[in-house]
């Protein structure tokens, strides 16, 4: 009797137990967090706040558009965004909005904001004091904004 009680124990447990298990990791793995740090090998600290997003994309890959905003306490660009080696080979570029050699990022974010019909009100204020990140790999592109006086990033990925 007692291994039958025991059995009907672990059966119960392992129930509510692989549910559970299986609609975390479905809710991680497809939240913009997971998929920027997998698509370019990012790490992104841990106590980012998603404020908005706003996407078109379709497709096995996730190809298109997607723009999201977080609030994060860092005070630097450099640890909020870490780069880490791995299979792909991206180019990596940083700034701020005081380089010369700024990369069109402004043009770049409008651009992209126009395709997706952003509020004027969420998109970034480029009078403003900002640091920035260019990440490319073969056609795609991400730029990192980040907004050390309202601990603002902006994240605008085109994936092609």
């Amino acid at each position: 009797m007692k291994v039958i009680n025991t059995f009907v124990v672990i059966v119960v447990i392992l129930a509510v137990a692989i549910p559970a298990y299986l609609w975390n990791e479905a809710k991680t793995n497809h939240s913009p967090r997971w998929q920027y740090e997998s698509n370019w090998q990012l790490q992104l600290p841990s106590k980012f706040k998603e404020l908005d997003q706003y996407t078109n994309q379709g497709g096995f890959r996730g190809e298109g558009v997607r723009y999201t905003i977080f609030r994060t306490k860092e005070k630097q660009l450099s640890t909020i965004v870490k780069p880490y080696g791995g299979r792909k080979i991206i180019e990596q570029y940083s700034g701020d909005n005081l380089d010369d050699n700024e990369r069109d990022i402004q043009k770049y974010v409008e651009d992209t904001l126009l395709r997706l019909d952003v509020p004027e009100d969420k998109t970034p204020d480029f009078n403003g004091v900002y640091s920035w990140q260019d990440f490319n790999y073969e056609s795609d592109r991400l730029v990192v904004l980040y907004y050390p006086n309202k601990n603002i990033c902006y994240f605008v990925e085109d994936l092609r």
